[in-house]
């Protein structure tokens, strides 16, 4: 009977990792992008008039739906770390490389 392969760490699950800590950094700042210019244009400071007034409870409507979907990113990302093994056969790690 033969050994098997040694397992090498899982280069995918170590990017995964690698763009939640990048993004757990950002999410804040993502979560409110949008948060200034709304404030901006429901105070009339950058547009005013009926057409501004109209615009700004869509632009209202947008931040809160951006900061609903930054939210999201990292339990999305946690899932498909968890999903991942922590290692993998050296032939797995190559093709990983390969299909970058």
């Amino acid at each position: 009977m033969t050994d098997p392969q040694p397992k090498v760490d899982n280069p995918r699950k170590a990017d995964l990792v690698k763009l939640r800590n990048d993004l757990a950094k950002d999410v804040d700042h993502l979560r409110k992008a949008l948060s200034r210019p709304t404030e901006d244009m429901g105070g009339d400071k950058v547009w005013v008039g009926k057409n501004a007034r109209a615009w700004q409870p869509e632009l209202a409507g947008r931040n809160k739906k951006l900061g609903e979907q930054v939210d999201k990113l990292l339990p999305l990302i946690d899932a498909a770390i968890r999903s991942e093994p922590d290692k993998v056969s050296p032939n797995e790690a190559r093709m990983y490389h390969q299909g970058m």
